[in-house]
């Protein structure tokens, strides 16, 4: 039995299992990855303390803080979460782990086209990050599909290597910010399509080319889809209640409509999705996770720092 299982290993997850840790919680932080999206962004540039750092060396430091304080940090799928008498089991593909608490913070996934030959290609010229697949795309011809900053981001970043990108955005303009729009159209190997939308992905082995809706047909060597991000429900379907938008509902302490179960980071119904602010989310969820664990130990708790215990 564990005092606590962390779902995620992004900025939220990282975070909770700081202080989960720092307050002597038994903390289990199970995790595909470290970083979640954050490691998928070359420059921040607005996280408190640092000027500037690479998304993946963040998530690096904070992993090591959460070590550091004793988080089992294990890289495993989490498949099923069950209610018991005692807490709860999560099961990933090789074990099940008891426990007396969750936090949820396994952020979103990336959103997907959803047209023929986009499955068949993925990881053969179909991909969702340009941080980690830009420098393949060297001399050669990339696409990249979108219309927001991910995506202006990610050809400004793929032109460095790129001979040519092609950036197809189904609207008529970008909705992303003006500064950055305009560094974009300032850089010549790179050549906007507006107002039209990808409807197949071409290939044999892997891609080489994209059909439009227009009817133009354009040769790539792969596509980088950067078109926002989704919540997997899967874990929380029947479990909590969720949003419209499969967003899990949270209350100002991170509680869900569970017991036990708390949530922090880009899956909550929290309106803005920034790493400092899924970090919060993150220490806040972590302290009530604490609080509810010395609650159901009869212990003395909180109701704030600066507020006196409670029993």
């Amino acid at each position: 039995m564990t005092d606590v299982v962390i779902i995620g290993g992004g900025p939220a997850g990282l975070t909770a299992a700081i202080y989960t840790s720092r307050r002597e919680m038994k903390t289990v932080l199970i995790s595909r990855d470290i970083g979640g999206q954050m490691s998928n962004t070359s420059d921040i540039e607005n996280f408190p303390g640092f000027d500037q750092i690479s998304g993946i060396e963040l998530a690096q430091k904070m992993m090591t803080q959460a070590q550091k304080f004793g988080t089992d940090i294990q890289f495993e799928q989490v498949k099923k979460i069950e209610k018991n008498a005692t807490g709860f089991t999560v099961s990933s593909n090789t074990k099940s782990i008891e426990t007396r608490s969750i936090i949820l913070a396994f952020g979103k996934s990336p959103r997907e086209l959803g047209v023929p030959g986009e499955d068949k290609f993925k990881g053969r010229g179909v991909s969702y990050c340009a941080t980690c697949d830009a420098a393949c795309y060297r001399d050669k011809i990339a696409v990249i599909a979108g219309g927001g900053n991910s995506a202006i981001e990610a050809a400004v970043l793929t032109a460095k290597f790129a001979s040519k990108v092609y950036v197809i955005n189904k609207n008529t303009k970008f909705n992303g910010e003006q500064v950055r729009v305009d560094a974009m159209n300032e850089i010549k190997n790179i050549e906007v399509i507006n107002n039209d939308t990808i409807i197949e992905i071409t290939g044999d082995q892997k891609v080489s080319g994209i059909k439009l809706k227009s009817g133009k047909e354009i040769a790539t060597d792969g596509i980088i889809v950067e078109i926002g991000y989704v919540v997997d429900h899967t874990l929380a379907q029947g479990l909590i209640d969720c949003d419209e938008a499969n967003q899990i509902i949270i209350n100002p302490l991170q509680e869900t409509s569970v017991a036990g179960i708390f949530a922090a980071g880009d899956l909550t119904t929290t309106k803005y999705k920034q790493i400092v602010i899924s970090a919060g989310e993150g220490a806040k969820a972590a302290l009530s996770c604490y609080n509810y664990i010395q609650k159901i130990e009869g212990k003395a708790t909180t109701i704030g720092d600066w507020i006196k215990k409670n029993k």
